[in-house]
């Protein structure tokens, strides 16, 4: 049976089996799991800096969203209505087809 994970030989933490880097360390097997390693495994791209103008609950608000990312109930409400006007118009519909 394979193993799952192993010990890094830099700190001891577990490393998962096909991991490029260890999660704790960053040693990888450029550095040879080796006291060469750095903190980091790599560098953060460019692009994903914090923005320090972003108010996530205002995103939350514009998306109609409530604080745990699902829809809020003025966001519901409105899909109940629109559900129940699509299907009076189709009854509306096939009655007239069939009529």
């Amino acid at each position: 049976m394979p193993r799952r994970s192993f010990s890094c030989s830099h700190c001891g933490a577990t490393v998962p089996r096909g991991a490029l880097a260890c999660p704790e360390c960053g040693s990888d097997a450029q550095t040879g799991w080796s006291e060469n390693a750095e903190s980091f495994a790599g560098e953060i791209p460019t692009g994903y800096d914090e923005d320090p103008d972003f108010d996530y609950e205002e995103a939350l608000r514009e998306a109609e969203l409530a604080a745990n990312g699902q829809p809020s109930r003025a966001q519901l409400r409105r899909r109940r209505v629109i559900a129940v006007c699509l299907l009076l118009l189709v009854i509306v519909l096939a009655w007239t087809f069939w009529r």
